[in-house]
């Protein structure tokens, strides 16, 4: 399983940031294609219980939020899921469809498409790149130590129910690692805040974002695995190694991406 792991991360870590460097557009193609696959996953798990999302309506409204994120920013990205609301419901009247299936196809591209645009929108901030590049580094801190720490001290389960893995000593890691590096990044000269606010400030900075980071990244991973028993399914998928599925591996993301805009947005 480690190993599945390293040998994932050694493929897709630098996959994405190469396309994180290669500009925006690029950047906004790979979230489309990571919010693609992973509902596409999402309605599988649904499928499997029989019940009938509406995959092209919940496709194309994918694209058309993570489009409008790109080129309106909030508002594009509101008009893309208001356009993709009234489409469903369009299709569902003169289909006679069930409301319930409507349903479950919105709700989809709100958890994963809207979300995810949230990483196309903090691309486009002031230092966006900057933004998104930490978003990511704090994501990954979070679950890498939260892993390891559980793996190797864990003994108190955080919520059983949910996740048999996840252990109190590990979600403490996850939450304290990325606070204590993220806030020696805020340090760094290439960003603002330094020179702006002073060290103090830019290192309460950085603490409060990777704290804010530890602390919803594990949320995102506990909701998608709270679905995943509902739907009495083990992984998303089979993609990736050591991970299961993109939904799987980017079920923190997912959440982080939401927290990580925001806060960027008050503080630069």
């Amino acid at each position: 399983m480690l190993k599945d792991r390293v040998i994932s991360a050694l493929i897709g870590v630098p996959l994405i940031l190469l396309f994180m460097f290669l500009g925006k557009y690029s950047f906004a193609v790979l979230v489309a294609v990571i919010a693609v696959v992973c509902l596409d996953e999402f309605y599988s798990m649904l499928m499997m219980r029989n019940h009938e999302p509406n995959v092209i309506v919940g496709v194309l409204g994918s694209l058309s939020v993570i489009a409008g994120a790109l080129v309106g920013s909030a508002a594009g990205a509101i008009l893309g899921l208001v356009l993709t609301i009234v489409i469903a419901f369009i299709w569902q009247t003169f289909t006679r469809g069930s409301i319930a299936h409507t349903g479950l196809t919105i709700a989809g591209v709100v958890y994963i498409a809207l979300t995810l645009s949230h990483l196309t929108m903090l691309y486009n901030l002031s230092f966006g790149l900057a933004g998104v590049l930490l978003v990511f580094i704090g994501t990954w801190l979070s679950d890498i130590s939260a892993y390891a720490f559980g793996l190797t001290i864990g003994k108190r389960k955080l919520a059983p129910v949910i996740s048999a893995k996840k252990t109190v000593e590990g979600s403490i890691a996850g939450f304290l690692v990325p606070a204590i590096v993220l806030g020696l990044i805020f340090l760094l000269p290439q960003l603002p805040f330094a020179v702006k606010d002073g060290f103090a400030i830019a290192l309460a900075k950085g603490l409060v974002m990777g704290a804010i980071i530890g602390f919803v990244a594990p949320i995102g991973d506990l909701v998608e695995s709270a679905i995943k028993r509902e739907l009495r399914v083990k992984d998303s998928g089979v993609i990736i190694r050591g991970h299961g599925g993109f939904l799987d591996r980017f079920d923190s993301i997912i959440f982080t991406a939401v927290f990580g805009y925001y806060y960027w947005l008050l503080i630069v």
